[in-house]
């Protein structure tokens, strides 16, 4: 590598640090403004985070963002997902629904009416005491 080489590297890493210190000051301004406009709008009228965010952020189905953060509502919103994950899954399987075609038995699978059901009530089972 030449040395002309070895300067461009030098004045290019130089440049990719002042890049980084720059992008890091103009967000740390995002954050300052964000901050005081956060406590200064209610108290000069103005719309809140929250509202802006509830305006112009992402759709959250009529659900403003502290209703969401709520650990109760979480909860919620992680139940119904999980029960309807289940449900659709499990759906199909529900007898009544759609006709499937019964599986080929395996090699080893046992006859369902060669097999004797278990007897009912043991006599004297309730008698003895268990362990």
């Amino acid at each position: 590598m030449s040395w002309l080489g070895l300067v461009l590297l030098l004045v290019g890493a130089y440049l990719a640090y002042k890049l980084v210190g720059a992008l890091l000051k103009m967000l740390m301004f995002a954050l300052a403004l964000v901050g005081a406009y956060w406590f200064l709008a209610p108290q000069l009228g103005w719309p809140t985070v929250s509202d802006l965010f509830y305006v112009f952020g992402p759709d959250f189905g009529g659900r403003r963002i502290e209703e969401l953060a709520a650990p109760g509502e979480l909860a919620k919103i992680a139940t119904e997902r999980v029960v309807d994950g289940v449900v659709e899954r499990v759906g199909g399987m529900l007898p009544g629904d759609a006709p499937q075609a019964d599986p080929q038995p395996l090699p080893g699978d046992v006859d369902a009416d060669a097999v004797e059901p278990l007897p009912g009530d043991v006599p004297g089972a309730a008698d003895q005491p268990t362990r």
